[in-house]
């Protein structure tokens, strides 16, 4: 072949490149002009017919350019009420609302088919009050009587992304509080079946939880990576593969969430294998997170925390806790002490039925520590919180003070020498003090 052909040849693909490049550009600007009242139009009935609160936004555009490569439709300033009884107050703003639009359903449908949302800055307000009643309760079911939905618009999500958003979730019923800051979540699937494969990641720059005005999280960070089945029709969600990282403690969690007629079902398992002993603390309460930051924490731990049951507020229905502790060669030394404790070891497991902590199942099978060669060995099994029935074995030769010294513990204060071997059997009460079935040698000096 000749130059000269070769050289047509790669003139002509070059030329029907360009014109093909040209006509793809055109149809990125145009096709947005043609459809744009179609789509303005039927989002507008959409949301008259199946929304039952206020909606108002400042602006709308269409573009292909604003999510590329989807064609969406952009709500700007957005504002939706929340249901009654909250009507009047807002249940999500957002700088910006987006709606991927499928390409072919403008063309070869008359129903316009969304299949992405996406929402930035945006504030989600949840509200629940004492009887129940939630404010997201927005959307319009159709009348068993109607033979046929009318809407001209279809949902069929397969994508939704929130970015840089806030989220608060304030239920008055089960005295649930919870905030996420910086809140970005990416979830995949095909929404439009009853039961579907949710994929989803989040990232939350801070997350607090609040139970009975009691703090249980406060500034942590998420990172999330879920898989979770979804049955829109029982309202029931089954978190097959979860991974989650709160703070430094990474976490395997498991599990099912039901709706029920008057409350949920739930049976939950989160468990943490072979983690730092200071990754696990940095997950807890906040009241901790000043004693970490002066406390040396080394050692290996492994966690498994399980909720499983009903709750049934109305009926004073609630699930059992239970929670599995390892620590394995802990070593703690508060406020760089000079008498650390060290060969930490504690394999204790725990059961709170109905969350009743006067129903509290403690067996501590193995509780010992060192310090320098002192040491204390000890199990324990406690029934109960207000009169405990306690079963316990204690052999110790250690200074108390040098003890609370090590571990930093607020609010206690304990001196003198615990010196001796002991075995209790019985019940304490608060009241009329300990009665014990059996009883052997104690020798026990100590000032509190």
């Amino acid at each position: 072949m000749s130059a000269d052909k070769k050289k047509s040849i790669i003139l002509k693909i070059l030329k029907y490149l360009g014109i093909t490049f040209v006509v793809i550009i055109g149809l990125l600007f145009l096709t947005p002009i043609i459809f744009a009242d179609k789509i303005k139009e039927q989002i507008k009935k959409t949301a008259n017919e199946k929304l039952s609160a206020e909606l108002n936004y400042s602006d709308v555009s269409v573009s292909f350019f604003h999510h590329f490569p989807s064609l969406t439709l952009t709500l700007s300033d957005l504002n939706l009420n929340g249901s009654a009884p909250y009507a009047k107050e807002k249940f999500i703003t957002a700088k910006e609302v987006s709606f991927g639009i499928n390409v072919a359903s403008l063309v070869f449908s008359k129903t316009v088919k969304i299949d992405q949302i996406y929402l930035s800055d945006s504030f989600i307000n949840v509200k629940v009050n004492p009887a129940g009643e939630a404010n997201y309760n927005i959307y319009k079911s159709s009348k068993p009587s109607d033979p046929k939905d009318s809407t001209e618009t279809a949902l069929k999500l397969e994508r939704i992304e929130i970015l840089n958003s806030k989220i608060i979730y304030d239920d008055q019923s089960t005295k649930v509080h919870f905030d996420a800051f910086g809140f970005n979540y990416l979830g995949k699937g095909d929404l439009n079946k009853s039961v579907f494969d949710l994929y989803s990641k989040a990232k939350i720059e801070k997350l607090n939880v609040i139970y009975e005005d009691e703090p249980y999280l406060m500034n942590k960070k998420v990172d999330a990576d879920l898989i979770t089945k979804v049955n829109v029709n029982s309202l029931s969600f089954f978190f097959q593969q979860n991974n989650l990282k709160i703070n430094q403690l990474v976490v395997d969690f498991k599990g099912k969430f039901d709706f029920l007629k008057d409350g949920y079902n739930m049976d939950f398992v989160i468990k943490s294998e072979n983690s730092k002993l200071n990754d696990v603390f940095t997950a807890f309460p906040p009241k901790y997170v000043t004693w970490l930051s002066k406390t040396e924490l080394k050692g290996n731990t492994n966690l498994l925390l399980t909720l499983k049951g009903d709750y049934i507020a109305s009926q004073n229905i609630a699930p059992e806790l239970d929670l599995d502790v390892k620590i394995d060669s802990g070593f703690v030394n508060y406020n760089k002490s000079a008498f650390p404790v060290s060969n930490l070891n504690l394999d204790v497991k725990t059961k709170v039925p109905n969350l009743n902590p006067d129903l509290a199942d403690i067996d501590a099978k193995n509780l010992s520590l060192n310090i320098n060669k002192d040491y204390l060995k000890s199990k324990f099994h406690v029934v109960g919180v207000n009169t405990p029935n306690i079963d316990a074995e204690l052999k110790a030769k250690i200074d108390l003070g040098k003890l609370m010294s090590a571990l930093g513990i607020p609010d206690i204060v304990l001196k003198g020498n615990l010196d001796g071997d002991a075995v209790v059997n019985g019940k304490f009460d608060q009241k009329t003090g300990f009665s014990q079935k059996r009883k052997e040698q104690l020798i026990l000096k100590m000032v509190i």
